[in-house]
């Protein structure tokens, strides 16, 4: 009893300060649960922003996959028409067939008197086939043009082709990306792919323009490469038209006709502005967009998906009509010249000792065994059937294509098509 009336009378003589004490450790300790919620939210948003940026980057790196598949889809439809409408290698056979005519006619002339009506036959067979001088001048001429020509315009329309699957299939992307983040809250979020009898979402687009506005390519791999293709022959014509078979050749000399082809193919006669390639890679008029969607079977169903459709070749417009596309797509085609540099002049022109550096755009010294000056020569005829050649490994893909993969102007241009989804979000 003592002892409690002690306990008592402490707590009347300290009553305030006991008070506070409470008041401070209660303040502390709810303080404490609001800091650990606090933490635990903040933990929750981290966690919840690293997966969303994870979901994108693995969402961004698949559909440049998707690019890449798409573009080797779509080659062999552009490449069997340039191949076939520029069939150098017909040429190349004549040139062959009238040299073992002429030799065979020489082994003809020389039999003796007595199968002399066997000769007379055989030979009027021969000779029917030969080349007089100036039909081989004419064939020789044709095939030095274009062979240029089919190149450059293999180079021009795969690069473009690429650049326009990377608008367009980011674009799809973004689309897709906005539709996942939609469900978040409802499960894990992952590519649903809709099935054409459901009804569109916001942020996702109705299947059947999907379709259509992929389509697209088809001006370029049917229309488009054909306007390429005269802009280059021309430039051609102007360059390389005047330049003789007999001529000789260095490093150098080859280096300068590629750079004199450029100028005049991308840039306009004052050269100094770069030349528009919009109307290379997708229709420009009303007329030119049935066309393509008549010919890709979507006529009938245009009318009823006209804005849609519209809309997306709009802002596609845009995206080729900007700065950002005239930058990368210097930067693609320096890349892929480059690569054509090495493979249809280097390797005839430059010693053993000798390589390209891609990224310095130099020559450099590999061997010190093998000096650096010791320049090799070649007629222009003798390069022609590495140049001709090129057409085929371009469009087959390969080096060339693979070098897409690794301009990092691509990536950042193809980024920023992917992650502009303002005007998606406020739909959504």
């Amino acid at each position: 009893m003592p002892l409690f009336q002690s306990v008592k009378d402490y707590t009347k003589r300290h009553r305030k300060g006991l008070f506070i004490t409470a008041a401070i450790g209660g303040g502390s300790y709810l303080l404490g649960r609001y800091a650990t919620g606090k933490l635990r939210d903040l933990q929750e948003k981290a966690m919840t922003e690293r997966v969303a940026k994870e979901n994108l980057k693995r969402r961004f790196q698949q559909n440049q996959n998707d690019c890449v598949f798409t573009v080797l889809s779509l080659l062999p439809t552009l490449g069997d028409q340039i191949l076939y409408e520029m069939n150098i290698e017909a040429a190349w056979a004549k040139l062959q067939e009238s040299r073992k005519l002429e030799k065979k006619e020489e082994r003809v002339g020389s039999l003796g008197a007595s199968t002399t009506t066997l000769t007379e036959d055989t030979q009027s067979k021969i000779l029917e086939g030969i080349l007089d001088k100036k039909a081989k001048y004419l064939l020789w001429e044709e095939i030095k043009t274009s062979s240029f020509t089919r190149t450059f315009t293999s180079i021009y329309s795969v690069t473009l082709l690429t650049l326009l699957t990377h608008i367009q299939l980011n674009m799809l992307g973004r689309f897709t990306y906005v539709w996942s983040v939609s469900v978040l809250n409802r499960s894990e979020p992952t590519i649903r792919l809709q099935h054409a009898d459901e009804e569109p979402e916001g942020g996702f687009l109705d299947p059947q323009i999907e379709r259509m506005f992929l389509s697209a390519t088809w001006w370029l791999l049917h229309r488009g490469w054909r306007k390429c293709a005269e802009r280059v022959e021309e430039a051609v014509n102007e360059v390389v038209g005047g330049v003789s078979l007999k001529r000789i050749f260095k490093y150098e000399d080859a280096e300068e006709i590629v750079d004199k082809l450029r100028r005049a193919i991308e840039y306009e006669k004052d050269g100094t502005t770069p030349i528009s390639y919009r109307t290379w890679m997708l229709p420009d008029t009303e007329a030119e967009t049935q066309e393509f969607l008549l010919q890709a079977g979507f006529a009938e169903e245009y009318p009823q998906n006209n804005d849609g459709t519209t809309r997306l070749l709009d802002e596609t417009k845009d995206y080729i009509d900007s700065p950002d596309f005239s930058a990368v797509l210097g930067s693609c085609l320096d890349e892929v010249f480059a690569i054509f540099d090495h493979q249809a002049f280097a390797k005839a022109l430059l010693p053993a000792g000798a390589t390209m550096d891609f990224n310095e755009q130099k020559i450099q010294e590999i061997n010190d065994d093998e000096p650096i000056d010791k320049v090799k020569k070649v007629t222009l005829a003798n390069l022609l059937p590495a140049i001709s050649r090129q057409a085929h490994l371009v469009i087959a893909g390969n080096e060339y294509l693979n070098a897409f993969a690794y301009i990092k102007e691509l990536q950042a241009y193809s980024a920023m098509i992917y992650t502009q989804y303002g005007e998606e979000i406020t739909q959504n």
